[in-house]
């Protein structure tokens, strides 16, 4: 089956407000993510999902974390959160779980993914799981159950790793590797490279726009972001991977044409969200 187009003006319209919206229309994204010496992947996601207009942003990050995101994202609620005891309280409210980015591989993590997985299967919400979230993901889908709602975000490294083989061989079937990441896991999948995909079973999307300049660290964080933010609003996991995926290549492409690839960042394309979904 070949990849289909995203339907991106189509998607766009559901991003119409009603003029009696408030902000518990838009939904509430928990974005667990930032081990020690890891923060800026925490918010980067958190900047992201707020501004792509999910109507509440926690974020539940380690303590040492906190004044950096008070001052980097004032409208990100920032909860300190060192323990997997600790983040037991704030696992109830959300409509969105983002796992992963910045999350490492310790002691921290694992009670970060085992208590995201337990509240998010018990509870029937979706989750997102990205960076150190999908290499620690097989071990713990032996231990629990997987949530029905899941969304993995892998890039070619992290794919090999979920499949047990190597990028070589990922590279050679993207589509394959898609399926059969989403059919093991019964999960969406974005696989994310040049012309990444977005794979549901046998349903396969391709996003063709993007550009070398977002091969840079953090830009897969902003990207998580985006796509929670979209399921925050109602947007089902499907709909927002695509959307999410279409509007952060056009923001990379948009700054790339305007500037040069080599400078590109990933607050860059946050701050050109508005930019791109206006000019769709």
């Amino acid at each position: 089956m070949h990849p289909q187009t995203i339907q991106t003006q189509k998607l766009l319209r559901k991003l119409l407000r009603n003029s009696e919206s408030h902000k518990g229309d838009f939904g509430h994204v928990l974005v667990v993510a930032g081990n020690i010496g890891f923060g800026g992947a925490a918010l980067l996601a958190s900047k992201a999902a707020i501004k792509i207009g999910a109507g509440l942003v926690s974020l539940a990050t380690r303590s040492e974390h906190l004044q950096a995101a008070l001052s980097f994202t004032p409208e990100v609620m920032t909860k300190p959160v060192d323990s997997g005891q600790s983040l037991e309280i704030y696992l109830d409210s959300p409509t969105i779980v983002c796992l992963g980015p910045g999350l490492g591989k310790d002691y921290w993590s694992e009670q970060m993914i085992y208590k995201s997985l337990e509240s998010t299967n018990k509870n029937k919400i979706p989750i997102l799981i990205d960076a150190d979230g999908l290499n620690l993901l097989p071990e713990f889908s032996k231990k629990l159950p997987l949530p029905k709602k899941l969304i993995l975000t892998p890039h070619l490294g992290e794919a090999a790793r979920l499949l047990k083989t190597s990028v070589e061989k990922i590279k050679k079937n993207k589509i394959s590797a898609a399926k059969k990441i989403s059919n093991k896991y019964k999960s969406i999948v974005v696989l994310k490279s040049h012309e990444t995909l977005i794979c549901k079973g046998d349903k396969i999307f391709i996003c063709n726009k993007g550009n070398p300049g977002m091969a840079t660290a953090g830009m897969g964080d902003v990207l998580s972001g985006i796509i929670s933010g979209l399921i925050a609003q109602k947007f089902s996991l499907l709909e927002a991977a695509c959307l999410g995926v279409e509007l952060h290549a056009r923001a990379g492409d948009i700054f790339s044409e305007k500037h040069n690839q080599q400078s590109l960042l990933p607050t860059d394309i946050i701050d050109l969200l508005s930019s791109v979904i206006n000019d769709q």
